[in-house]
């Protein structure tokens, strides 16, 4: 293509048409780009005063491409500037983010609620299925636990009472905790003996709510010690009358009763009484229980004897005043 941006088209004056004058048309490259100067030349015509022709003449103009490019230039520059300052942000809030959910542990906290949570859900799933009744799963169960739940304080109450349950207990019983809410059940055996651990207002007691057999009252009551004194003894002896309880032991408490009142005051009141006869074992306590007094049957039916194991003062006591009631 021919660039014809040197040849002149003649122009003619208003006033003078005869005039011609030289403009400049524009390039190729000019076109190319949709970029045109503003005027392809301007007309200067100087008169000078008595002269009747003109002195054509060109004043050169900056084109639009050559203003522009400069501009575009800074503002690629100043753009380019907040793309790094943007990503310099970004990486500052990274790093303080990460500098405090090292420094505080607000962020473990919360996952440690989130775990909390977790295993509530699981023990209310598995709460409708009774799990086996021994002090072991107790145990476990417990562990199991949140530190400061209440169903862990039921089930470490559970665990310390259960553990001293004679064996006719243990191996027929289902066992069922309400604690703040939540039900749990455990079961051994065919479950005859209802045990019921509750949690109220923080507090937590263990009951055996129905005995499935007479026998099952009777080997309880060597779970804990009872008070050793007249009115404790004679209301065992009652007791296990009423629940037709075997006469071997209501031979060995009456024999108690007879002996206990014969002995000095400071045997009675500092002394550890043990009971075994027909079975089951009973214990009496008061003081410190330094003195300690065993009763017992010789096998298979021969005589209930009464022993005293007194040390210091009760000893001397014991030798010089036995046989007198105090």
């Amino acid at each position: 293509m021919r660039d014809d941006s040197n040849l002149l088209e003649p122009l003619l004056d208003e006033e003078d048409q005869s005039k011609s004058i030289s403009v400049r048309r524009p390039s190729f490259s000019d076109k190319l780009w949709g970029i045109v100067p503003q005027s392809s030349a301007a007309l200067c015509l100087s008169f000078k005063k008595g002269v009747g022709h003109g002195v054509p003449c060109f004043s050169h103009k900056s084109t639009m491409t050559e203003a522009v490019r400069p501009l575009v230039k800074r503002k690629m520059v100043i753009l380019i500037l907040h793309i790094f300052a943007f990503l310099a942000f970004l990486i500052l809030l990274a790093t303080v983010l990460y500098f405090f959910s090292n420094t505080f542990p607000w962020s473990r906290q919360l996952s440690k609620v989130d775990e909390i949570e977790a295993r509530k859900n699981v023990m209310v799933a598995l709460s409708d299925v009774p799990r086996n009744l021994t002090l072991g799963m107790l145990l476990a169960a417990e562990r199991e636990e949140p530190c400061e739940g209440a169903m862990r304080d039921c089930l470490e109450k559970a665990a310390e009472e259960f553990s001293e349950e004679p064996r006719i207990v243990k191996s027929n019983a289902k066992m069922t905790l309400h604690c703040n809410g939540t039900k749990r059940e455990f079961l051994s055996g065919k479950g005859e003996n209802l045990i019921e651990v509750v949690w109220i207002d923080g507090k937590v007691s263990y009951e055996l709510s129905h005995e499935a057999h007479p026998d099952v009252h009777l080997a309880r009551l060597g779970r804990h010690p009872l008070p050793l004194n007249i009115s404790s003894i004679l209301g065992v002896v009652q007791d296990v009358s009423s629940h037709n309880g075997s006469e071997e032991l209501q031979s060995c408490l009456r024999k108690a009763l007879d002996e206990l009142p014969w002995e000095p005051m400071v045997v009675q009141n500092d002394a550890k009484m043990a009971v075994s006869c027909g079975g089951t074992n009973l214990s009496f306590v008061s003081g410190e229980g330094q003195t300690e007094i065993n009763v017992f049957r010789e096998p298979p039916h021969g005589e209930i004897h009464y022993m005293v194991r007194a040390t210091g003062w009760a000893s001397f006591l014991r030798f010089f005043t036995r046989g007198r009631i105090n």
